[in-house]
């Protein structure tokens, strides 16, 4: 069965054994003792730009995480991986029986990144990737920026589930380091994480559990870093669980 967390991360190789998971048995995410950080509560006055409607659909990533819509637009039967989506990828699966995967990326600036509103298996990341196409690796790709001074809101899909939210980077043969996103200006960068679906849904986080403190907060539940650096609200969910730990990658998910 493939894991969750593994679906993010297969994004530039579409295929990857079971194997190289090195999942751990998952504790729960507590609130701890001492007091937190005040974070904002409501959504910030720095108001990010709202995207037209297919504005952060990256296109670049949808085609390396389903290469059999390569082949179709370069045989004609499509003209670009978004017509692909919107015509069948958003109501029908891939012939190996998984759904079809869109990736809503941002910017280096504040951002409200949110998906066409359908689809079963979407990504958001409030930063870009840099893909290396050249790279004769699995994964060729980091991120362009960590986040530092942003402000993003992530607004999932509704209904179906199966929405992921990147809040840190993972390790690849470019990118070394898994490291948090978000980090550096307290409570004035982080993400606001809407439309999360309970058990359905999942954060994916850098480094491992210790690094971070959670908080359930006026029906929000935050994520920062031990030292109050602000990482994440999730609006209107009161407690997420930690899931699969890959430690190869170095991210483990929340749900």
């Amino acid at each position: 069965m493939r894991q969750f967390i593994l679906r993010t991360l297969l994004i530039v190789s579409g295929a990857l054994a079971i194997a190289a998971c090195q999942a751990e048995t998952p504790p729960v995410a507590t609130t701890p003792a001492t007091t937190p950080t005040t974070a904002p509560t409501t959504i910030p006055t720095t108001t990010p730009s709202i995207p037209n409607d297919a504005a952060n659909f990256n296109e670049a990533l949808y085609l390396i995480g389903n290469p059999d819509v390569a082949d179709l637009i370069k045989q004609g039967k499509y003209k670009s991986g978004l017509e692909h989506f919107t015509a069948v990828g958003k109501t029908t699966k891939k012939t190996d029986g998984e759904d079809y995967e869109t990736f809503y990326t941002g910017t280096s600036g504040n951002d409200t990144v949110q998906g066409l509103g359908y689809g079963k298996h979407a990504h958001f990341v409030g930063i870009n990737l840099e893909v290396f196409p050249d790279r004769k690796t699995p994964f060729p790709l980091r991120p362009q920026s960590l986040g530092k001074g942003e402000i993003d809101i992530l607004i999932g899909n509704k209904g179906g589930g199966g929405n992921e939210f990147l809040l840190g980077s993972f390790i690849t043969p470019v990118n070394p380091k898994s490291e948090a996103f978000y980090v550096g200006k307290g409570s004035e960068d982080y993400a606001r994480i809407q439309n999360f679906t309970e058990s359905k849904d999942a954060v994916i986080l850098a480094g491992d559990l210790k690094q971070y403190k959670f908080e359930s907060k006026e029906g929000n539940f935050q994520i920062s870093t031990t030292d109050g650096d602000l990482i994440a609200i999730v609006e209107g969910i009161n407690q997420l669980k930690v899931g699969e730990v890959n430690k190869e990658f170095g991210v483990f998910t929340m749900k």
